[in-house]
């Protein structure tokens, strides 16, 4: 008698505990909570740094060698892509890209404005095999 209200003790007891599996999902939660942490740490010092302008390269890709004014030519390529500004024109503007500053060899960071709307992005951009610049949106700046 005593083993069988022992055993049934022990169970129940086991039993209140958390699975394996719930113990396994809630230190996913917590190791991506810290993750998301540490990226607005980071997105909010990158975003700091990228205000104060202090992001401003000079060293080129090397397949800007032969372009005189590198600023200007990717600026003309995003030119070419509007649908890449984030925001939408007001008052019946017309959103532009309007300066553009490296930040490495792999990300720029693009103003664009209206006239009345104003913002900054930063896009990752490549050269593909046909020697065109492609862009990719990474992050909208906000001031």
């Amino acid at each position: 008698m005593k083993n069988t209200i022992l055993f049934g003790l022990c169970i129940v007891l086991i039993s209140c505990g958390r699975s394996s599996e719930e113990q396994q999902l809630s230190e996913k939660v917590d190791s991506l909570k810290n993750e998301i942490v540490e990226l607005k740490q980071a997105n909010d010092t990158l975003s700091d740094h990228l205000i104060k302008k202090a992001h401003v390269a000079r060293n080129y890709p090397e397949y800007f060698d032969s372009i005189a004014q590198p600023e200007k030519f990717v600026l003309d390529r995003l030119q070419e892509a509007p649908g890449l500004i984030p925001k939408e024109a007001v008052l019946g503007g017309t959103m532009r890209f309007t300066t553009v500053y490296f930040i490495n060899d792999e990300l720029i960071v693009a103003e664009y404005e209206d006239g009345h709307v104003m913002g900054k992005s930063i896009f990752r951009y490549r050269s593909n095999i046909k020697g065109n610049l492609e862009f990719k949106p990474i992050a909208q700046i906000q001031d």
